[in-house]
């Protein structure tokens, strides 16, 4: 009976762990960007966003964050599937798809970040323009 019951409550608490939770997802949010723009704390940043993303795999803004602190840490692939996740999510998210064209500009290859930065245009990222005048 007793090895029954202790199985129990290892399976309730991981049923409760591995919930969805937005309102955690949240604050994992907010503390990963946090330590992303104030502190320029990379790894941090990408732990914390990882969390987030764990309590809600739809928060867009998440993945977008987690993939500025990968494409900082000069992890491009990770980021630019990072931005490509938040967009999945987001179509019009033109954030998003100016800093995948960020990524794919510092990986050298012009073209593809000139698809992204006109995209970012499209949905309406603002002072594009020193970006665009590179793009034929």
């Amino acid at each position: 009976m007793k090895k029954l019951t202790f199985l129990f409550a290892i399976l309730a608490i991981f049923a409760l762990t591995s919930c969805e939770n937005p309102s955690k997802s949240r604050i994992y949010t907010e503390e990963g960007s946090k330590l992303l723009l104030r502190y320029s704390k990379y790894e941090e940043a990408e732990e914390a966003l990882t969390k987030a993303i764990k309590y809600d795999k739809h928060n867009y803004e998440a993945y977008y964050y987690r993939g500025c602190a990968k494409a900082n840490a000069k992890k491009y692939e990770e980021a630019i599937a990072d931005f490509e996740k938040a967009v999945a999510l987001k179509p019009d998210y033109a954030d998003a798809y100016f800093n995948m064209g960020r990524v794919y500009y510092m990986m050298q290859d012009e073209d593809k970040a000139c698809e992204y930065y006109k995209l970012a245009d499209k949905y309406g990222r603002p002072n594009l323009d020193d970006y665009l005048k590179r793009c034929n």
